[in-house]
């Protein structure tokens, strides 16, 4: 029972982190594009993707079963979990209303994948050689 209280705690944390920012970024590009009102109904869709986003983190980086089978798989996992999700949002938003160009989508997936080639460069040349070392301090700490 303490798991499932640990995880509730990730995701009232990470909801309200989340919430917080998209409501601050939604205003700021409200005021840019002057629009200047934001429906409760969109306040709630916002809601609901930020929530989605925290319970696919939560699930991808924080339960057990992930965590063991490291950082790339728990990275992939929660983008599998979260961008179909996230690019349906955006269209029950209306944040996407039509299909879209080429260029466009070109944009997204570029985004998405720079992300995570870099979340995958970083991994592999700089955490396992700290991991690495990390490791030798230990078992030269436990030897002594």
């Amino acid at each position: 029972m303490g798991n499932i209280k640990e995880l509730l705690i990730y995701v009232r944390n990470g909801i309200a982190l989340v919430f917080s920012w998209l409501v601050i970024c939604t205003v700021i590009a409200s005021l840019t594009v002057g629009s200047g009102a934001i429906s409760a109904v969109y306040l709630v869709k916002l809601f609901l993707l930020g929530l989605w986003a925290v319970v696919s983190f939560v699930v991808s980086f924080k339960t057990g079963w992930s965590q063991k089978k490291g950082f790339i798989f728990s990275l992939t996992l929660f983008y599998l979990m979260f961008i179909p999700v996230e690019i349906a949002m955006f269209y029950y938003m209306g944040i996407f209303s039509t299909a879209g160009s080429l260029s466009s989508w070109l944009i997204f997936v570029g985004i998405v994948l720079g992300a995570y080639i870099v979340s995958v460069i970083v991994d592999f040349l700089i955490m396992r050689k700290r991991a690495i070392i990390f490791t030798e301090k230990i078992r030269e700490f436990n030897s002594k």
